[in-house]
This record gives structure tokens, sequence and C-alpha cells, in this order.
């Protein structure tokens, strides 16, 4: 499954105010992403561990019911599609098409599935006050996300939200290797 810090540019929706209390700031997320049928972003995607650090960008589309198109347009063409039933990977420079099966269990432990507006955050998170990573956008809150069920791919991630209207401007997500995409 892709990983991704997003910087997004979602649209916008109505202005809300921007409550202190987590259960608060939860219920408004909730409420703005189970309202979604559709999103279209530009995104870059960072990748880090030991002496790693990999940037890649392009642009995303998602729709509910699960529909994905995650176009890398840098520094490599690369095609990222999710059907509701399999991915597909496409990597021209390679010539070949990766195939997997995309299970709704495997969906629902990702933050794909919040974002399509699926998933219901207090039944799927433990979700807490973030304290280790800081803001990078004005007006902005940020909430750590720690799955109820352990994951074999992430521990928890971090999702940086517009204070009005709890648009998504960034998703950190630390992976169980302690590395941070």
């Amino acid at each position: 499954m892709t990983r991704v810090l997003l910087s997004l540019l979602f649209f916008n929706g109505p202005a809300l105010a921007a409550p202190q209390d987590v259960g608060a700031l939860v219920a408004g997320l909730q409420r703005r992403y189970a309202s979604v049928g559709s999103i279209s972003a530009h995104f870059t995607q960072i990748y880090r561990a030991p002496g790693i650090e990999q940037t890649e960008s392009g642009i995303l589309f998602m729709k509910k019911p699960g529909l994905m198109r995650w176009e890398y347009r840098q520094p490599e063409t690369k095609l990222f599609v999710a059907d509701g039933r399999n991915t597909y990977l496409y990597t021209p420079g390679d010539r070949q098409v990766i195939i997997r099966p995309l299970s709704a269990s495997e969906l629902r432990s990702t933050p794909l599935h919040f974002l399509l507006g699926q998933g219901d955050i207090e039944k799927d998170f433990k979700v807490l006050r973030e304290t280790e990573f800081t803001p990078r956008v004005e007006a902005t809150f940020l909430l750590r996300f720690v799955p109820r069920s352990p994951q074999p791919d992430y521990e928890f991630l971090v999702a940086e939200c517009d204070e009005k209207t709890f648009d998504l401007r960034r998703i950190a997500i630390r992976e169980s290797t302690g590395n941070l995409s």
C-alpha cells in the first residue's frame, strides 16, 4: 500500500469553528470526510529511513467507494490505481504492471479508508493530541492516530488539519520499522 506524506489542497468546505478538545476535533474531522464523495489533490510523498530520503510528487484522485489513482510525476513517472478489488502499480521505466489483490480488511487498516470517508476514527484509532511533530502550516492542529488493532505496516499516523475546515494538509506515517513517510 502506498504510504504518503501529503501536502494536500482539498476543496474548501464550509468554515467551521476550531474546537480545542480531541473529541470535538475528531468529530469535526469525521464529519468532514464522511461527506466527501471524491478528492483530487497535488501530493508530495517523502520517505525517510536511516541514510535515505526519497521525495516523489504528483496528483491523486479518490472516489467512494475505494477508487484511487495516484499519478507520480517526479522524479519518475509511475501510476498506482486501486479499483476496490485490486491495486495496480505501473512503472513505465520497468515496462511492467504489478497487480495485487486489495481486500476490504486491508483497506480498513489504512489512512486511505478514512480519506475515502469510510472509516470510523473512534472505532479504528485511539486519538491523541500530537506532541512529537510540529505544524508546518499556519492555523492547523495535529492529531496522532494509534490503530486500536496492531498493524504490521505502521505504528501510528499524524494528521495536520485546517482549524476551520478540517481539510487535511499533511499525513505522516511512522512505520513499524521506525521509518517515516
